[in-house]
Order: structure tokens, then sequence, then C-alpha cells
């Protein structure tokens, strides 16, 4: 047998329009298929957007300091101490000195407990408080110390942001979920932020 002979167009009028006919029913057939898989798989996308996602991780991020900090944190403390006695005369403010940062330590030394987090159709769970999407302009994603995290930009404007840390193996999922209900944006610290982390408070 001649394939070659085969795929050649009929050469006859009515053959090669039965032909052409034929090729475009064909085209048109494997078009449909084609979309009607794009469709099936952007419907299966909506339905996964849908469903809440669940997970566990901590509230917040412990800071590790080295001994050279402790060392430089003291001489601070004892010069804002006899600046506040010998300039300010306020012997009262020094002895206050110690004991703000004392507890100040005692919070940044706490280890973050795990906490569970969702995000639904509803709105984000942090533990058993919901937040709604139209409490949120944005959301950006920044990392640090290996610890991943999801910001949401409040619509009110002196509001506080709400941090979501997750892992890297629930992030993609996380990212698509708020991606659908909420612009992304580039999350940049401000001067406040980054004084707080410069001295690792």
């Amino acid at each position: 047998m001649n394939t070659s002979q085969d795929n050649q167009p009929p050469e006859t009028k009515e053959s090669a329009v039965f032909y052409e006919k034929s090729k475009a029913d064909s085209s048109r057939s494997k078009k449909s298929d084609t979309d009607a898989n794009a469709d099936t798989a952007k419907i299966e996308d909506d339905l996964s957007l849908k469903e809440p996602i669940a997970w566990t991780a901590p509230e917040g991020i412990k800071v590790h300091r080295e001994l050279w900090w402790y060392v430089a944190f003291g001489v601070v403390l004892i010069g804002l101490m006899a600046l506040a006695i010998l300039v300010f005369k306020s012997p009262t403010f020094a002895i206050l000195l110690p004991i703000m940062t004392v507890a100040l330590f005692l919070l940044s030394e706490k280890t973050p407990q795990n906490i569970n987090y969702a995000i639904s159709p509803k709105g984000v769970y942090v533990g058993d408080k919901l937040y709604d999407f139209s409490e949120f302009r944005a959301f950006g994603i920044t990392r640090e110390n290996n610890q991943h995290s999801a910001i949401l930009l409040p619509v009110k404007r002196f509001s506080p942001g709400l941090t979501l840390y997750f892992s890297e193996k629930e992030g993609e999922k996380i990212v698509d979920m708020l991606g659908a209900r909420l612009p992304m944006q580039e999350i940049k610290p401000d001067a406040l932020e980054k004084l707080i982390r410069m001295i690792k408070l």
C-alpha cells in the first residue's frame, strides 16, 4: 500500500470539496477537544480555590541574639539611666528603665506558640478569629529567618496588617487562594520595621 498517495488530496472537484470539509471538521474537532480540556482545568482550579485550606504555624518569629547584643544593650541601658539622672533629673524614670527592659526581654524571649490558620471563601482565620477579605486591600509575601509569611494590608490607613506564617509546603496553595481574592504587591518594610529588625527587638 502506498501511504504517500493516500495522503494526497483527491483530484476531482467533488472529492476535493469533501476533502477540504473533512480537514476543517477535523481541525474544529481538535480545537473543541482542546477548549474542553482547558475549560475543565479552569473549572477544577476554580473549585480548588473555593475549598478551605487549613494549616498550623508559629504565631511569630523567635529572634536569635548573640552575646555581643546583650553587652551592647546593657551599655545603652546604663547610658540612658545616667542621662535620666544627670540631665533630666528624673531618678524615677531611671528606675523604670530596667523594669521596662526586663518586661521587654520576657516578651521577646517567649517561644512563639503554634496556632491554627485557615483561608476560606468567608475570609481568613487566625486562631478562632475571622477576618473578612473586605478588611484588606492587597497582600504580599515575605521571608525572614527561613520563615515564610503573607502580610495582608488593611484598607484602613492606620490599622495594623495581618501576618500569616506558613511553611513552603502549603505556600503555593495559600498564595493562589489569596491571589484569587486580593491583588498581590511587593512588601517593603518601613523605617520603624527596619529599625526593629536592626536592633533585633
